[in-house]
């Protein structure tokens, strides 16, 4: 079964809103584009794990670099700190972790 990019990419949207407040309009440029990227790369994980070309460890590893890229782009954002960028992608995690853990199996996110 295939994740709808673009529905996951606004659920974490909604919930990274929600999480950094007032500071959204700070991150917005940035952080809608690292989402999609965090949901695509979601997506794919998920079609080469169904395809067993990948297993669990390299699955995690694979979701663990878009993270950890995510949280470099918007930690570069003039005026935001290491703690607001980290509670957007902890919060876009959250938001897509039910959704996509119970898909690909396991936890993934």
């Amino acid at each position: 079964m295939q994740l709808d990019v673009s529905a996951l990419t606004n659920t974490m949207t909604v919930a990274v809103r929600g999480a950094i407040g007032d500071r959204w309009s700070m991150l917005q440029e940035l952080a809608e584009k690292e989402l999609g990227k965090l949901a695509q790369t979601l997506e794919d994980v998920n079609e080469m794990y169904a395809g067993g070309r990948i297993d669990q460890g390299r699955a995690w590893d694979l979701v663990e670099i878009q993270r950890n890229t995510a949280l470099t782009v918007l930690r570069g954002v003039q005026g935001i700190g290491l703690l607001t960028a980290r509670g957007a992608v902890d919060a876009a995690a959250r938001a897509a972790g039910e959704v996509v853990n119970r898909l690909i199996g396991f936890k993934v996110i």
